[in-house]
């Protein structure tokens, strides 16, 4: 079969779409990603997948940024008639909407997280509306519609009738944990200091002014916040306005092959998300599953997905979220508790036995093979 993607976010970061192309690919299917072009050339290690970049001007408001890509990605997509179409999130659903219906092929709706309710949407009347209503008139085109947990699967089925939403989380393929001491390396530590690491986007509704708060209060450990994201200037003023350049340091993102050296060298992970809305409430976050693979005990926020995982080991604590107290009493207990690290750290390995894209990819390809 030939499947055709259409991902409007920056492929060289975006895990999921790569899990699934090479899976996909692996498996004997035909796969071309049309992808909106954050680079001047195509990302490495996505041999045997025709990836196809499409032009954009980041300078533009996303209001004119989007339909000008999905006007590029329509066409490109027709061009390449395919024998399906699937569509990575609801910024990508219109054309590969507009293109399965012009080729005449099935489409797939990969629904990343809850788009309409996301921190950046909820508080934008007019903005959400829109959204809302282009989901609810392509969702059900959609032949297959797939999400990442069980809680936004059951949202979506409620919301627009559909008598079934496939459940493939965000995990990454299996690695055993590795010795390494990258962030200390990089960011001249000790080896007495401990290790407290955030990994993922600064965006609004991470909770990451909670957690720069907090740091205040960690001891000697310090704060890692590794990624990228537009409150990047705002989290910088407030370190320094706090006085906590020693407490909290900053690390580019890094692309993801690189990543699991990133986080073994880390001592806990932090999977905090403010409720913003239902997007955040219900999430269950690629870190999550690659802080359980690095062996690190995890502190994240008291929701439905996230402290289930936790609680099922258990591999970690969870706190309120919005409050930086609770969230720095229990990174001191943590980090002081030798044993109950080490048996957090035993269950987080074993659980990444079972939360792994190797487990979740047969999920996947049995979708296709229903097609």
């Amino acid at each position: 079969m030939h499947i055709c993607m259409v991902v409007f976010t920056d492929i060289r970061y975006d895990y999921r779409v790569f899990r699934e192309a090479t899976s996909l690919a692996q498996a004997g299917h035909r796969v071309t990603v049309i992808s909106s072009a954050f680079g001047p050339s195509s990302p490495a290690g996505w041999s045997g997948i025709d990836v196809r970049l499409l032009p954009v001007d980041r300078a533009r408001s996303l209001r004119l940024l989007y339909p000008l890509f999905w006007r590029a990605a329509s066409a490109a997509a027709v061009a390449v008639h395919a024998d399906a179409y699937h569509a990575h999130d609801l910024d990508a659903l219109l054309p590969a909407a507009w293109a399965a219906r012009t080729v005449r092929a099935p489409l797939v709706y990969d629904s990343h997280e809850l788009f309409t309710e996301q921190a950046s949407v909820v508080t934008r009347p007019w903005v959400r509306a829109f959204w809302v209503l282009l989901e609810s008139r392509l969702i059900r085109r959609a032949r297959r519609v797939l999400t990442v947990c069980d809680s936004i699967a059951r949202h979506l089925e409620r919301r627009y009738g559909l008598r079934r939403v496939e459940v493939v989380r965000n995990t990454p393929l299996y690695r055993a944990p590795l010795t390494s001491s990258l962030l200390r390396h990089e960011l001249g530590l000790t080896s007495r200091q401990d290790v407290v690491l955030y990994q993922g986007g600064f965006l609004a509704g991470n909770g990451l002014v909670e957690q720069i708060e907090a740091s205040a209060a960690f001891g000697e450990a310090v704060l890692v916040l590794m990624g990228s994201g537009p409150r990047e200037a705002e989290l910088r003023r407030l370190v320094r306005a706090r006085g906590l350049d020693e407490r909290v340091r900053f690390v580019p993102r890094v692309p993801f092959e690189k990543l699991h050296a990133y986080t073994c060298s880390a001592d806990l992970g932090l999977c905090l998300f403010n409720r913003t809305g239902l997007s955040s409430y219900y999430s269950l976050p690629n870190k999550l599953f690659e802080y359980l693979m690095a062996g690190l005990p995890v502190v994240g926020s008291d929701f439905p997905e996230i402290a289930a995982v936790l609680r099922q080991g258990p591999c970690g604590e969870v706190v309120p979220p919005a409050d930086p107290q609770a969230l720095a009493h229990t990174v001191r207990l943590l980090l002081a508790d030798t044993a109950r690290r080490q048996a957090y750290r035993n269950a987080a390995l074993q659980l990444a036995q079972e939360y792994n894209w190797q487990k979740e990819a047969v999920r996947l390809l049995a979708m296709y093979e229903e097609l």
